[in-house]
This record gives C-alpha cells, sequence and structure tokens, in this order.
C-alpha cells in the first residue's frame, strides 16, 4: 500500500512539474510575434513551448514543371532551321518552344489574319465590294478575281484566306483609306509590341512586321472570337461565287498539312522572297484524352511544312499530357 502510495505521489509531481515546465512563463503582458515570414499572429500569453511554433503553408504549385502537361527532360531540345518559331497555348499561359519568338520580321501572308480581324469588325459580312484593277494587277498569289466583279465580304475573306490571294486582301482593304490604321490600332489594342502593318496582304514592304509571338496572339483572338474563321481555315477546298452567281472561284487551302497530319486543327500559310516560308497551326489531339489545343508558329524556314511537323512531333513526346 506504502508502495502505491508513493508511486501515486511521484507521479503528481511529474504532472505539476509538467504543467509547470508548459505554462511557467505564460502570462506576460507583451504579445509573441509567430514566425516572421508567414503571417503575424499576435498571441498574447502564449505558452513556453508554443512559442517558437510556425503554423504550416499550404503551397499550390501554379503553371509549372508540376502541371500538366509536364516537360520529358528525358527528350533533347528541338533544334529547326526557321529564324524564328513559338509553341504556345492559346491562352498564352504556357509556351512549349520558342525560338527568337519576340524578334521583329516579314511574316508575309500571315500579315492577313489581321486583315481578317479588320475585315470582320468593320464590315459586314453581306456587303459587296466591287473589285478594282488596282486589286488585281498586285504581285503575288491571286484568287482569279475579275475587273468589275462584285463580290460579298464572306467571299472575299474564304478566297484571302483560304487560298491565301492577294487581290482578295487588297479588295478588302481599298474599302477604307484607313486599313492599315485600323490594323495598327488593333495590333495596339492587344498589346503587341513587336508589329506594325503597312499593308493588307504582307508583301515585302519597310514597315510591315511582326514576331512569332505576336502573330499567334493575332491568331488566337481571331479563332476565339470569330469562330467563322475558324471554320474557313479549317476548310481543304470551297467554291464561292461572284454576288451574280456568274462567276465561280474554286479554292484549294494552300496549308498542306490540313488534312495530312491528324493534330493540325486549321492554320495559315505565307511566303515571300524576304519573309521566307511562314506558317501558323492550331493543333490538338496531342495525346490520348488530351484536350489540350496548341498554337505553332514557325517564321523564315526554307521548308515550314516539315518544320512545323518536326515541332508538333517533337511536343508530343517532349512533353507528358
Amino acid at each position: 500500500m506504502n508502495s502505491e502510495n508513493f508511486y501515486f505521489k511521484m507521479s503528481a509531481i511529474l504532472g505539476i512539474a509538467f504543467l509547470i515546465w508548459v505554462f511557467g512563463e505564460p502570462f506576460k503582458d507583451r504579445p509573441t510575434t509567430v514566425s516572421e515570414e508567414g503571417p503575424k499572429y499576435q498571441l498574447k500569453g502564449t505558452p513556453t513551448a508554443l512559442t517558437n511554433f510556425t503554423p504550416p503553408r499550404l503551397i499550390v504549385f501554379a503553371d509549372s514543371e508540376n502541371v500538366l502537361p509536364k516537360r520529358n527532360w528525358s527528350i533533347p531540345a528541338l533544334e529547326i532551321q526557321a529564324e524564328a518559331a513559338v509553341a504556345m497555348r492559346p491562352d498564352g499561359g504556357r509556351i512549349y518552344y520558342n525560338k527568337n519568338m519576340e524578334v521583329r520580321r516579314p511574316i508575309a501572308s500571315l500579315t492577313k489574319l489581321m486583315t481578317a480581324i479588320v475585315a470582320l469588325e468593320n464590315y459586314n459580312l453581306n456587303d459587296i465590294i466591287k473589285v478594282s484593277k488596282n486589286n488585281i494587277v498586285r504581285e503575288g498569289l491571286q484568287g482569279d478575281l475579275r475587273q468589275d466583279e462584285e463580290i460579298s465580304v464572306r467571299s472575299l475573306l474564304a478566297i484571302m484566306l483560304i487560298d491565301s490571294s492577294n487581290d482578295a486582301a487588297s479588295a478588302l482593304a481599298d474599302v477604307r483609306t484607313d486599313f492599315a490604321l485600323l490594323m495598327n490600332k488593333k495590333a495596339r489594342d492587344l498589346g503587341l509590341k513587336n508589329t506594325n502593318f503597312v499593308n493588307a496582304d504582307g508583301l515585302d514592304e519597310d514597315g510591315n512586321y511582326s514576331s512569332a509571338l505576336d502573330i499567334a496572339k493575332i491568331f488566337s483572338y481571331l479563332i476565339s472570337n470569330h469562330p467563322k474563321v475558324l471554320t474557313i481555315l479549317k476548310t481543304k477546298n470551297m467554291v464561292v461565287y461572284s454576288n451574280d452567281g456568274k462567276i465561280e472561284h474554286r479554292l484549294k487551302n494552300t496549308n498542306e498539312l490540313l488534312g495530312r497530319v491528324s493534330e493540325v486543327v486549321a492554320g495559315k500559310t505565307g511566303y515571300t522572297d524576304k519573309a521566307g516560308g511562314s506558317l501558323i497551326l492550331l493543333i490538338s489531339d496531342l495525346d490520348f484524352g488530351s484536350k489540350e489545343n496548341i498554337i505553332t508558329v514557325v517564321l523564315g524556314s526554307s521548308d515550314r511544312f516539315s518544320e512545323s511537323e518536326k515541332l508538333i512531333n517533337w511536343i508530343k513526346s517532349a512533353y507528358i499530357f
């Protein structure tokens, strides 16, 4: 019995000692600041044992290597011969590939993407435009327009974007003397820092330039805000007519990857001697179950189709979707 009393007394003494240790210096009048790195918690009368306690912080990873699609570093970096290139998410939230993406360069017929935006936002698709002699003598690709032909804005857009017709671009631009000014105003509205236009078709002229990144942003804006154009850019072949139905225009898409590479949804080509080959694409279905859309751009390429296909295949292997 004495032994039981002894152990009981010792347990009580140890318990009291523990309470004194924990609460021995707690109730001072000054507040205690916890964790200089985290939020400032004012805990008045904090127990001594808790004065160095730092509350746990929840770390949420943003769009980084920890978020799918994730970079597969066993695949080496891609090398292509194009002067500039980019692969990015349409909203600009992720860059998958970058080569000189902010360098100013001539972009040839990719200029027509901005021409389409200005036409769509300033004309009615059913408006009728009369083709002039100046339109049809414009250098470069032509959509077989005829002088004095009357044709709708809708049909001119199709001819310009599918056939990459310079005369269609010229006819759209000639309606307004301030067309190039409207193109540049839209570029400023979109926050483009490396873009300027002096014509609507992209022929080589001083002061007509953009960058791979800027033209990707133009393309993203166009297909997001004007889905009718995306339908046009997806089309391999189309027939359109003059307003009176007497003149037929058979269009064939200049984008050779459309229908050949399964991931290619739509795109636009461009070429001049100064700009070299250019190609912008919207690609999708890069992996089973993935709904990720990506815009790819190559500028200044001697083989725009081959290098764009190479870029697509690299993204498929270099990223885990």
